[in-house]
């Protein structure tokens, strides 16, 4: 994790827009329609997931970072090695990142009560609960590769 609660904040949102630009991608990438859709309920969840982050980020009065150009182009090229025949490793690759977001967020919400900041509790509990849902779902398609 990084060493400070800014620092943690900012690669939490780089990597929140770096899975919200890899799933639009795959979205259209992959050929099984089901996964398809799936992908695709998860670019709605990174848009609601962004703005929970930056609505939490701006509330403890730090200013959100800016979009990384370079995390972008990451997403597609990783999204893009599917037409390679590598879904296997990409599924796997988003699955683990959603495993470390969810402890991620588990342990700012405890770094954040343990600072008097309850507040965030529920919002942080929120987006793990999400990444977890993510993680469980990319499992059945990295198991069944």
């Amino acid at each position: 994790m990084a060493s400070t609660l800014e620092e943690e904040l900012g690669e939490a949102l780089r990597a929140e827009r770096g899975a919200l630009a890899a799933y639009r991608r795959l979205a259209g990438y992959v050929r099984d329609a089901e996964l398809a859709r799936v992908l695709a309920t998860f670019v709605e969840d990174e848009q609601r997931q962004i703005e929970e982050l930056l609505a939490t980020t701006r509330a403890l009065g730090i200013e959100p970072v800016r979009p990384s150009l370079r995390r972008a182009l990451l997403a597609e090229l990783l999204a893009a090695t599917v037409w390679l025949g590598a879904r296997h490793m990409v599924l796997r690759l988003c699955l683990d990142a959603e495993e470390t977001r969810a402890r991620w967020y588990g342990h700012l919400g405890a770094f954040l009560r343990e600072q008097g900041e309850p507040r965030f509790d529920a919002s942080f509990a929120r987006m793990a609960r999400l990444k977890l849902q993510h993680a469980r779902a990319l499992g059945a398609w990295v198991r069944s590769d």
